[in-house]
């Protein structure tokens, strides 16, 4: 079980974290536009299962809020393309939390 917090994993080697991350799939994923209220995307936002999830922001910096709206609306099968810009989570857009057993 990986036991570094979160900050120093976001700094490794995209190929490391990858490996590290075991292409797990998201436990859930909300947009929110800003000055709005989040949009579900996958699941509810309900984390049911203890253990360890971070929260972060993957939208680049720069993105186009009304493009980015559009492109998670898109039917396209393929993560939408929002720009080159860094990642939110590299300007703080990041938490990690934990959720205990019941």
């Amino acid at each position: 079980e990986e036991t570094r917090p979160v900050a120093e994993l976001i700094q490794l080697p995209e190929e490391e974290l990858d490996a590290i991350m075991g292409g797990a799939e998201p436990a859930t994923v909300i947009v929110a536009p800003p000055g709005e209220a989040g949009m579900p995307v996958l699941g509810d936002g309900t984390l049911a299962e203890a253990g360890r999830y971070v929260v972060l922001c993957a939208i680049p910096v720069g993105a186009d809020p009304d493009e980015v709206a559009a492109a998670m609306q898109s039917e396209t099968g393929g993560p939408p393309d929002l720009g080159d810009g860094p990642p939110h989570f590299t300007a703080g857009m990041i938490a990690e939390l934990v959720v205990e057993p019941a």
